[in-house]
Parts: C-alpha cells; structure tokens; sequence
C-alpha cells in the first residue's frame, strides 16, 4: 500500500460515477506497504478503500476478489470487493486496474504481543481450513525460479558476502525435501501491516494480493518471520510456541509439516530479503513511498540458518 499512481478530486468523482454509493466526501493517500497505490474513500453512504494495482494484469485480478467473496460467505473477516453498476469489480482509473472493496474498523499493530502471536495462528489455521473448498488455483510466481531471476539481476548491487550468502541458500533450498507437504490457498503475505485489530482483538485480514497454491507450512513461515522475529532478526521462542499453538489449536500440524518448519523460515527470509532487495535498488517514484529495510530479512536468514531444527 502506497501512492505510485496520484489522481485528484475530479478523477476520483468521475471514477465513482460507475458505482451507486453516493457523492464523494473526502479521499486520502495511504503510505504503509509497498505494492500497489491506495487511497482512503468517504462518500456518503459509507467508507472504503480504493486499490490501484501496479503490477498485475486485469486477467489475475478475478482469482483474488472470488477468494475474497469466498471467505467473505465463510464468515472470514477480509475486505469484500464492490461490484460496480455493470456488476463487475474492475474498472479501470488512469489506465490501471483499480478496485473499491469495503473499509474494515481495526488497525494494524507495529509491536506484537505473545497473545497477539497466539490469535494470528489462530486464525491462519482458520483462513487455511475456511478455504479448503476454494476451486479456483493460482502458482506462486515468487518460487525459487523467482528467486534465483532477481538474484542475478540484482548480483551487481551486493556485496561477495551477500552474494554468496544467497547463492548457497538458494542451492539448499533446491535440494530441500517437499514432498507430501499439505497445499492449499495461502495468504503470502501476511505481516503485520496485513491484519488489523480492533479493541484489541483481531478483526481482519487484509491485502490478499499474494495468495495463491502452495504449502500450508510456507504460510506459517512467512508470519512467524514478522510476528515472532526481534529487532536483530533472532526468533522470539515464547512468540514462536503461542504462535503454533494458536494455529493448532484450529489445525493440528502434521509430522512432516513440524519437520520442514526450519526449512520454510529460510525460504520465506530469503525470499523476502530478494523482494526488498528488489524495492531497495529499483526504487519506484511516487507520493508517500516506504521502502522496508533489506538488512531486516538478512539478520532474519542469518538467524534461521544458524539453528539446525527448531525444538517445539
């Protein structure tokens, strides 16, 4: 979430006329995240969000809104897309693809707490059992293949050391063992910034612009590496157990998921460390632009790899 793409009060009304949701009454840019540009919308029959996508095509788009239907009917908190007046949820603004999907009360917390680590499992066991009945597929376009790309276009940036801290891990996560792992829809992304909390209980999801088929297990490594991760990238065990506790307590882990854990935290760093690599060193102007700090997801690595297994 950012502003790559500014438009004015005049776009925006033109914009809205395709929707029955009244007069526009104030907009706001929105700075947190990286990806895609979005804004905070008032009319006057109610609040939203309006996301500008960046990067994706208008035929990737459908696979995310019917997800998010889909766990909007299975009682799942997340953002619901609004249909237009044609009843479709796109509708290009600036010549992107843009949508307007509903505003959710909550924020998202930039400190974490042993109970919120515990809630959050909870409900990605959740997410993860809500969707075993979504048809639809997706890949996962940041694979290693994907991982190894950005590598080498961004080898000339980095440092021997890190060079070679990357070229080694991405030969040990070649030859890692995945076979028999559970699959399913996975959120992707599901850091901090992508779930809110309201009275101090968790009310949402959000930005499920990365979900797609993959391990279960990869999901749980990509959360854990923010929610129970310090400030030098060392995992947080008290964090860590509520965190597995929590989901378990919804989905029991099976042997082979317990056994792999370790490797999946690595892929997650590594493959998070690539992508803020990638923002870090291909800077995309815009308004309110953050970029997160590469060096988080390095210590990150560095931390997982120095541990042969997790004890549970």
């Amino acid at each position: 979430m950012a502003v790559y793409t500014s438009i004015n009060k005049s776009d925006l009304q033109e914009w809205l006329k395709n929707f029955s949701i009244g007069k526009l009454k104030s907009f706001k840019g929105i700075s947190s995240g990286v990806t895609n540009t979005n804004y905070f919308v008032e009319t006057e029959s109610n609040k939203f969000i309006l996301t500008i996508f960046e990067h994706n095509h208008m035929e990737e788009l459908p696979f995310y809104f019917n997800l998010m239907g889909f766990l909007e009917s299975k009682n799942f908190p997340c953002p619901l897309p609004l249909k237009n007046n044609n009843n479709v949820n796109l509708t290009p603004i600036k010549g992107k693809p843009a949508v307007l999907v509903s505003f959710l009360l909550g924020a998202a917390k930039e400190s974490t707490t042993e109970n919120d680590c515990y809630s959050v499992g909870e409900a990605l066991a959740k997410f993860h059992t809500s969707t075993v009945d979504f048809t639809e597929k997706k890949k996962n376009t940041r694979n290693i293949d994907w991982i190894s790309t950005k590598f080498n276009e961004l080898k000339g940036n980095l440092s021997i050391f890190d060079q070679r801290i990357i070229e080694l891990e991405i030969d040990y996560q070649r030859n890692s063992i995945t076979d028999g792992l559970p699959v399913g829809i996975i959120h992707g992304d599901l850091f901090r910034d992508n779930v809110f909390f309201h009275q101090n209980k968790l009310s949402a999801f959000i930005d499920f612009y990365y979900a797609c088929n993959d391990y279960l297990v990869l999901d749980l490594a990509i959360s854990i590496n923010d929610w129970c991760s310090n400030s030098d990238g060392g995992l947080e065990k008290e964090k860590f157990d509520l965190f597995i506790s929590g989901y378990q307590s919804i989905r029991k882990l099976e042997s082979l998921e317990f056994e792999c854990i370790q490797n999946s935290l690595r892929f997650s760093a590594l493959r998070f460390w690539l992508s803020r690599l990638d923002d870090y060193h291909n800077i995309v102007e815009g308004e309110n632009i953050s970029i997160k700090d590469p060096d988080q997801y390095k210590k990150v690595l560095l931390d997982r790899q120095s541990h042969e297994k997790i004890s549970y």
